[in-house]
């Protein structure tokens, strides 16, 4: 977990395999990108715009005070909290708000439901990496 309190811009780049959980406060905007089988969760760490890109099969989860852009390709996923501003997907991934919960103001986002998005991600993965060993050899 990395603990911001910034007053500019930031810019994040998470590749390969990995995870990062990001908290505190971003006065400015953020750039995060993401590819590979990476994990973001940014969710506690509002920031005023947010950009995101990912590519892959990873998780990213943002939080844009006045908005989110969100570019997506491959099998990952974009869970998003503040005004969706633009979305361009690629792919079999999903963008989608995340989801709050009744008595708090802070989104809901359970590691099993991360899992079950990676789950599902891994096996569509398995099966798109079989269909194309069978077409070619």
């Amino acid at each position: 977990m990395l603990e911001l309190q910034h007053g500019s811009n930031i810019n994040v780049a998470i590749s390969g395999t990995g995870q990062l959980s990001l908290s505190g406060r971003v006065q400015g905007n953020g750039r995060l990108s993401v590819s590979g089988t990476a994990n973001l969760d940014a969710i506690a760490c509002p920031m005023n715009i947010v950009t995101v890109e990912m590519s892959g099969t990873g998780l990213a989860s943002v939080y844009g005070v006045k908005g989110v852009h969100a570019t997506l390709s491959g099998f990952g996923n974009i869970c998003y909290r503040g005004p969706l501003l633009s979305q361009v997907i690629s792919g079999l991934g999903s963008i989608r708000e995340c989801i709050v919960e009744q008595t708090s103001t802070e989104p809901q986002h359970s590691s099993s439901q991360s899992d079950k998005i990676m789950d599902r991600n891994q096996r569509l993965m398995v099966i798109l990496a079989t269909t194309v060993f069978f077409l070619f050899f």
